[in-house]
């Protein structure tokens, strides 16, 4: 497998997609943040650190599922999948490479914008508005965030197996993470819907804004967890049985 991921690698980082929405996804948050902070008074580093966090996930809603439909559709109608299957590939090992460097992407993507809208708020505002240490509030929350964001950007990756169309995809994608997203916010009126939010990366990359307890750390780590095991059952049950042409 480790060689089908090194080509899954080469493929992705060389191919223009990857540049092109890695370069939307990495500055647009930290552009809106950046206009953000020119016209607002009173925001300590802390709150417009946390805002930087929320202009992501906004933006992932948006753009995750276009890579998602290019990367795992896209393969498919190339037919770069039904290659790799006829040259003795497992279809579990193919499946693996793709998602690990889906979600290696995800995590380079997360790092990048992350690590660059943090900057901007901590040089414009200032190291101030800490309710705990800076370990815990900035580098342990950004470090969760990202495997919650990764985690949350899976079900594009999902849907994208079950839609063979690579612009149906995209668009499927975009409904998915959009939907979710919104329901998650609405169902948060509910104290009820909390103790179940907590359980999905949707819910998650809302609940680590407010909430770093070494409990939660662990619930938005399993939640992960879980959804990446999900992801990669479902979609192997998928491909599987999917009769290659």
């Amino acid at each position: 497998m480790g060689s089908l991921y090194k080509w899954e690698m080469k493929q992705t980082l060389t191919s223009k997609y990857f540049w092109i929405l890695g370069a939307a996804i990495v500055t647009l948050p930290s552009a809106l943040l950046f206009l953000t902070l020119l016209f607002s008074e009173g925001m300590t580093g802390y709150n417009a650190f946390l805002e930087g966090l929320s202009n992501y996930n906004a933006f992932v809603i948006f753009l995750i599922g276009v890579f998602a439909g290019i990367h795992v559709t896209g393969s498919f109608e190339s037919r770069k999948i039904q290659a790799a299957v006829m040259a003795g590939n497992s279809r579990f090992k193919i499946l693996m490479a793709k998602f690990l460097s889906f979600m290696t992407t995800v995590a380079i993507y997360s790092v990048v914008a992350i690590a660059l809208s943090t900057s901007i708020s901590f040089t414009m505002q200032g190291v101030t508005g800490l309710d705990e240490s800076f370990a815990r509030a900035v580098i342990a929350r950004a470090a969760v965030y990202v495997v919650v964001e990764m985690a949350y950007s899976a079900l594009s990756f999902l849907a994208s197996m079950f839609i063979r169309h690579q612009g149906g995809a995209i668009g499927f994608n975009f409904g998915l993470m959009l939907m979710a997203n919104i329901i998650a916010q609405l169902l948060f009126n509910f104290e009820w819907a909390v103790d179940v939010l907590k359980f999905t990366s949707v819910g998650q990359t809302m609940l680590v804004l407010g909430d770093i307890s070494n409990s939660n750390i662990l619930m938005a780590l399993s939640a992960s967890v879980m959804t990446f095991a999900a992801v990669v059952a479902l979609s192997y049950v998928k491909f599987r049985r999917e009769e290659l042409k």
